[in-house]
């Protein structure tokens, strides 16, 4: 069995349905870190993740457009939240205490949304079933204004807005904000008005918004990277200045030689394609003037071991602030084969032309290409671990719908382990009709078969969507 995940947060414990669609009820119980649930197609486990993320939203309003009798979720706290529906109308508890929410407005205060949020946790991460659409919808030749022109694109804006505010405790919208927020709010409208009105917000990044954000990430990594070689060059040179002031340039206890082996070694790793362009230029000059003073007996020791220790410095903090790339890269590169994802400089030395000829495909043999030409297999993996990587809403849990979309059966076994990777210490949900899915988790996958009950016609204008 699968070892138990620490997770200090509360999770979501319990869900139990009635009704739902008119004829099915069930009741799921889940854990901590991952949870599998498998299952035929058109049995619910749709709609039962729609349920949550439209929950952690504090989106009461989406139920409206989903027939049931009742919903109740409880955390591993014991706290809850309930709706009921009779005769199309709404009614929210918290804690089994009726809230305000109005039908007229469908709208909670905003005390009530934290109370929801407390027992569901924050908003979560959903990676839908319909990724392929998404991962081309910037490519298309849709007209944006479409969506403008619709009556529900503000509210969801101001909403969107609100919710990357909250997610980063900062009153400020960046650039960058904006043109995600614009991206998700036309996502979720056009996915809304194709699958159905009970569709969450949907944060999901096309191929193109993976390549634009860490297209954005590498260049603010060079940004970094610059102030702290700034820094440590200033650092450097009154440490210099000072040894050379107080006589103590040469000292015995330095052995030259091996400094300066040293500091070819590191030398040569910042020659790396990935941190910049050659430094060995600069070794090459200490080694000459060493060599012109060997005869003089002159043992330069200290001064070498500034050096040294500021490219150990360098390099140090250059891997820090690289890192989060380098594991992105890395968790893509386990799934491909004969060529590697790569964020950086190319091989060939060449400074890109375009901003977004950072993120590239390089082959073990020819020329690099850009990430668009992956299968669409490879695309899925791309996105699926750039979304759960980069998500502004990691605090939520990881919802996934059919992680096997589109992937090779080994990949089906390896996807969700480095998934969770991402995403350590939150509790992911993952629903899929493929057995190879959950074949390595062990202990973590139940087999969902909702009972059927009665048809009943109330609510049967419900626009439950497509796919359930």
């Amino acid at each position: 069995m699968q070892d138990e995940v620490s997770q200090t947060d509360p999770w979501i414990a319990f869900l139990s349905v009635e009704g739902l669609h008119n004829r099915l009820s069930f009741e799921i119980n889940l854990h901590p870190g991952m949870n599998i649930i498998y299952g035929k197609n058109g049995i619910g486990k749709t709609t039962l993740l729609h349920i949550i993320a439209n929950l952690s939203e504090a989106d009461i309003e989406r139920f409206r457009h989903l027939s049931f009798r009742r919903i109740e979720i409880k955390n591993s706290e014991g706290k809850s939240v309930r709706l009921e529906k009779v005769n199309g109308e709404l009614s929210v508890f918290i804690n089994d205490q009726k809230t305000s929410f109005d039908n007229e407005t469908m709208a909670l205060s905003e005390v009530e949304k934290e109370s929801v949020r407390s027992v569901v946790g924050e908003r979560a991460t959903y990676l839908p079933a319909f990724r392929s659409v998404l991962e081309r919808m910037r490519e298309s030749n849709y007209n944006p204004y479409d969506e403008r022109s619709k009556p529900e694109y503000e509210v969801l804006h101001h909403a969107e807005v609100e919710a990357f505010r909250l997610a980063r405790n900062d009153k400020r919208i960046y650039r960058r904000d904006t043109a995600s927020i614009e991206s998700n709010v036309r996502k979720t409208l056009r996915c809304r008005q194709w699958f159905g009105s009970f569709v969450p917000v949907v944060r999901y990044p096309s191929i193109m918004d993976v390549v634009s954000g860490l297209s954005d990430e590498w260049g603010s990594a060079q940004v970094v990277i610059g102030n702290i070689d700034q820094k440590q060059f200033e650092t450097a040179f009154v440490e210099i200045f000072s040894a050379i002031a107080e006589g103590s340039v040469s000292t015995g206890s330095q052995d030259q030689a091996k400094l300066l082996d040293e500091i070819k070694d590191l030398v040569a790793l910042d020659d790396s394609r990935v941190q910049g362009p050659t430094r060995m230029s600069a070794y090459l000059q200490l080694v000459n003037i060493a060599e012109k003073n060997a005869d003089s007996n002159q043992n330069y020791g200290n001064i070498l071991e500034i050096y040294r220790k500021t490219l150990v410095d360098r390099k140090n903090g250059r891997e820090r602030v690289l890192s989060p790339i380098k594991d992105f890269q890395d968790s893509v590169n386990v799934f491909l084969s004969e060529k590697e994802f790569k964020v950086g400089g190319r091989s060939t030395g060449m400074v890109p032309r375009l901003r977004e000829d950072n993120v590239y495909i390089e082959p073990r043999s020819g020329k690099p290409y850009g990430v668009t030409a992956l299968s669409s297999g490879e695309r899925q993996i791309v996105t699926m671990l750039y979304s759960t990587s980069r998500s502004q809403f990691k605090a939520g849990c990881c919802l996934i719908d059919e992680p096997e979309l589109s992937l090779h059966v080994d990949w089906q076994r390896i996807i969700l382990k480095h998934i969770e990777k991402q995403h350590q210490g939150r509790q992911i949900i993952a629903c899929t009709h493929s057995p190879e899915v959950g074949a390595d988790h062990e202990g973590r996958v139940q087999f969902f078969s909702p009972r059927t009950v009665e048809a009943d016609c109330e609510d049967s204008d419900s626009d439950e969507g497509v796919g359930v």
